[in-house]
């Protein structure tokens, strides 16, 4: 479990939107290590997710008290994490992101690297999210662990235009994780 954050002995500069790079444990329907590169070179967007928590409440003489749900459901309601990716020429990335969903619709195994016996275990082991500081030094790790792909983007083509494209996934997880690692490279968490 995450410990209290202390503070910085460096006053930081803000986080720039382009600063952050993601890599990936596994994927179930990939072939080869070597296919990562479809992947985490690909990445065009990320989208962190929100984090809520419910809340429940008493009413005492017309007074409402707010209790927050914790210590029970811990990551019960967590909000998706959203990753854009260029679809590569081949269209590998994609197809074989389409080729997991399919499986798991049709019920067939046989298909996954792992062959685990259950469908639910047939998931991304973890989705790790590095934030850079501005000289392109890791001083975060987020990691989503066990992630589903949950929803595949439709593809948009054009004819006339030679734009690049790209689609979303939408991917569920089982846990969020972080480290926050000092200037040199040690965890500070």
């Amino acid at each position: 479990m995450n410990q209290l954050i202390t503070p910085s002995i460096q006053f930081p500069n803000t986080l720039h939107s382009d600063k952050w790079q993601v890599t990936f444990s596994n994927i179930p329907t990939l072939e080869s290590n070597r296919d990562f590169r479809i992947y985490e070179n690909y990445v065009k967007s990320f989208t962190f997710p929100d984090y809520n928590m419910s809340e429940l409440y008493s009413d005492i003489r017309g007074f409402r008290i707010r209790h927050p749900v914790g210590g029970i459901k811990a990551n019960e309601d967590l909000s998706p994490i959203q990753i854009e990716f260029r679809v590569s020429e081949d269209m590998k990335n994609y197809a074989n992101l389409f080729l997991w969903m399919q499986a798991l619709k049709y019920g067939r195994s046989d298909i996954f690297k792992d062959e685990a016996d259950f469908f639910r275990l047939n998931t991304i082991k973890s989705i790790n999210l590095q934030i850079l500081d501005n000289q392109k030094r890791p001083v975060t790790i987020w990691k989503f662990t066990e992630a589903f792909l949950i929803s595949l983007s439709s593809l948009s083509l054009n004819t006339g235009t030679s734009d690049e494209i790209s689609f979303t996934c939408n991917f569920s997880y089982e846990e969020i994780k972080f480290d926050i690692k000092t200037i040199d490279g040690n965890c500070e968490i």
